[in-house]
């Protein structure tokens, strides 16, 4: 054998063990087997090349000065390693197959995990092998990336370059800060000591860099701290205005004008979090500079969009918090907007300020009477709150609703308008499932409500509007109503389409209530639903091993097949699985037809661990034999085949 033929060799070695280490656990005999093998192929090019250095790029192999690359092999070696980061691996003689096994395992971490462990060198290190060392790629490229990737990388990345103060690194940072900040949880950062203290050091050296970049990563930042949601204004304060201590006034106002201008949901509780960021001291300076920038942008002057912005942020139900500096400077823009010289209502903004009126009304009222007149109001006024779509108002009307209860609890109107919010809660969940965040307060709150299930179970099955973070709520507000969900199921169990819906509701949310509710489809629902519910399980862990086994003795051909996917998957009912659809004793062929069936379904499945027992059926003797010895015979010889 030559040195190309042993490379290749060990190339194609090389990428089953990949292949394999990616599906089993360390101590699975498959694994150990192809690693094993690989430790042989090494051993076999290292007599011609030692120690062996195999280089990768993007989509080829370099060895001793050699490419190998166009053919599929190559290319999906390469890409392996390259995307592990990993830019060349030197083998040594001495090499052991543990080494080996570790290194095939490690080479699957995340470059999240890696960057954790100080990079693949220090791993290796680590684990003590001193045989096989690796050339690491930079991890820098990655901020190339997007979404997830940048966003689980770039802590890291910032923690290394301030701790060996990397300019160079330093400057790639704030060129993708911008990039990155938005998927960043804001909670996350300000509850890291770590990651907040590598922040205030990343603007340090900004400032010593130049001022540019330090102003636009500041600004980013805090347009993100004042835009997330996930955390209470009080938090944000206390620990976000260390990062803002150095941004200049001018900074600050032209940060403030662009959020007017550009960001849709920025309200008046958003000016008030932004104007607190900074010091009560630097407020009129702050302001003066907004102003004049303003004032300097012409074209907003004559902008009805940014004048009813400015009517809504001095109007807001939040907007008497606002320091008197800042309501003096959007009065005398709104002033100079104006050409009647004052502020004009139109009747959308006066019915906004009856509501809010209301509001004031059922929180200040002491007289039981007038309270329950004023909620009447506010359910009469219902629908016309529901389409000025303000979460902030609702989050109003569930404070003032949870200290008044006591005097409402017995009032027909405060089960009618508990009613109401669960049902714009359903229908906002259903709108953007993503934002539950905001809905925490709800759920807080109709907790305590004793509010009958019946309407949210109306919102799941006649209405259909359902997803994972529904069920969740559901099953948070209602937990001892699983007989009644499954009562109303169960007039759905023929709906193919919405049991398909549910079941990928219920994937993700992986609750107990989720493998009840499977277990009650399996034993209820159609074939369809049934399948569907097997296919679903395969990608959780809310499933019943004595249920599955139990399909595969007694279900349909397509159920056995379902089951038996999800059973062979763990090793501890694997073997069972396969031993129990052939051993089925069938005296004078009166159970052939079921064996036929199971041959058939080992085939489709290509579960070549059965070879054992399609041997045994392809030796039967006897003529009612003669169709099962036959199709366990194809069977065995198109496997035999492919082999060779």
């Amino acid at each position: 054998m030559g040195k190309e033929e042993a490379l290749e060799e060990l190339f194609k070695s090389l990428k089953m063990s990949f292949k394999n280490a990616s599906i089993y656990p360390p101590e699975h005999p498959a694994l150990k087997k192809s690693v094993s093998e690989v430790k042989e192929k090494i051993d076999v090019a290292l007599n011609y090349l030692s120690p062996l250095k195999i280089s990768f790029t993007p989509n080829s192999l370099l060895v001793d000065g050699q490419y190998f690359e166009k053919e599929s092999l190559y290319e999906e070696l390469a890409r392996t390693f390259h995307v592990q980061r990993i830019k060349m691996i030197e083998v040594k003689q001495g090499l052991s197959v543990e080494e080996l096994m570790t290194f095939l395992t490690k080479a699957y971490l995340s470059p999240k995990e890696i960057l954790k462990k100080g990079g693949f060198s220090h791993i290796l290190e680590e684990e003590k092998i001193t045989h096989l060392a690796v050339e690491e790629l930079d991890y820098s490229q990655l901020l190339k990336g997007e979404g997830e990737e940048i966003k689980d990388i770039w802590p890291h990345l910032l923690h290394e370059a301030v701790e060996k103060e990397d300019i160079k690194k330093i400057s790639e940072l704030a060129d993708n800060f911008e990039k990155v900040v938005g998927h960043f949880k804001i909670e996350e950062l300000l509850e890291n000591e770590q990651f907040k203290g590598n922040i205030n050091k990343f603007f340090t050296q900004l400032q010593n860099m130049g001022k540019d970049k330090f102003r636009k990563c500041s600004k980013e930042l805090l347009k993100s701290i004042v835009k997330s949601q996930n955390i209470s204004r009080e938090t944000k304060l206390e620990k976000s205005r260390t990062f803002f201590k150095d941004l200049s006034n001018e900074d600050i106002a032209s940060t403030l004008l662009e959020e007017i201008i550009t960001d849709e949901d920025f309200n008046s509780l958003s000016f008030q979090i932004f104007s607190e960021l900074s010091e009560r001291t630097r407020h009129k300076n702050i302001a003066g500079s907004f102003k004049e920038q303003f004032q300097k942008e012409s074209i907003l002057h004559s902008s009805p969009k940014i004048r009813e912005k400015i009517k809504e942020l001095m109007t807001g139900s939040s907007s008497s918090v606002i320091s008197e500096v800042y309501r003096e400077t959007l009065s005398a823009l709104l002033r100079d907007m104006s050409s009647e010289g004052e502020m004009t209502f139109d009747q959308k903004q006066l019915q906004k300020n009856y509501h809010f009126i209301l509001l004031s009304l059922l929180e200040e009222e002491q007289r039981k009477k007038r309270v329950v007149n004023t909620l009447e109001k506010i359910l009469d006024e219902w629908d016309n709150i529901i389409r000025e779509r303000n979460l902030e108002y609702f989050k109003h009307i569930i404070e003032v609703l949870n200290k008044r209860r006591g005097d409402l609890t017995s009032e027909p109107v405060f089960t009618n308008i508990n009613t109401k919010i669960l049902d714009y809660m359903v229908d906002q969940l259903a709108l953007r499932e993503k934002s539950h965040v905001d809905f925490e307060d709800f759920i807080t709150y109709l907790q305590g409500s004793f509010l009958s299930s019946k309407p949210y179970l109306d919102k799941i099955f006649q209405e259909e509007k359902i997803n994972t973070q529904i069920m969740k709520f559901f099953f948070r507000l209602y937990p001892d109503s699983l007989p009644l969900f499954k009562k109303n199921l169960k007039e759905k169990s023929s709906d193919t389409k919405f049991i398909k819906k549910l079941l990928e509701s219920l994937e993700e949310a992986d609750s107990p209530e989720s493998k009840e509710i499977y277990k009650y489809i399996l034993s209820s629902g159609t074939e369809s639903t049934k399948i569907e519910v097997l296919k679903t399980v395969q990608q959780s862990s809310a499933y019943d091993e004595k249920h599955l086994f139990s399909l595969l003795e007694k279900g349909s051909d397509s159920l056995k097949k379902e089951a038996l996917g999800i059973l062979i998957k763990d090793e501890s009912t694997k073997e069972k699985a396969l031993e129990k659809l052939f051993s089925i004793p069938s005296f004078f062929g009166t159970k052939n037809k079921i064996l036929l069936d199971h041959v058939r379904i080992v085939r489709e499945m290509d579960l070549t661990e059965t070879k054992d027992n399609l041997v045994t059926l392809s030796r039967k003797k006897f003529f009612w034999n003669k169709k099962l010895k036959e199709e366990a015979s194809k069977v065995l010889e198109k496997w035999d085949a492919r082999k060779n």
